[in-house]
């Protein structure tokens, strides 16, 4: 699985990561952290984009190392 996850061009990677990671901390934010809705949704869009660059990095790093 993770070779096919490398093999995917970066933007393709992003696409599928930020939605994914932007619900899973739009939820965490408002049920966990008991965030208002729109504190919930500008926190998860920051927090998705941040953890969207973090993955893609590493992404890289790792493919590099190989």
């Amino acid at each position: 699985m993770r070779e096919r996850w490398e093999a995917l061009d970066t933007g393709l990677q992003a696409a599928i990561a930020f939605p994914t990671l932007w619900v899973i901390f739009f939820v965490l934010n408002l049920v966990a952290f008991s965030q208002p809705l729109g504190s919930s949704v500008i926190y998860g869009v920051i927090e998705g984009g941040l953890f969207t660059a973090f993955l893609l990095v590493a992404t890289r790093a790792e493919k590099s190392r190989r």
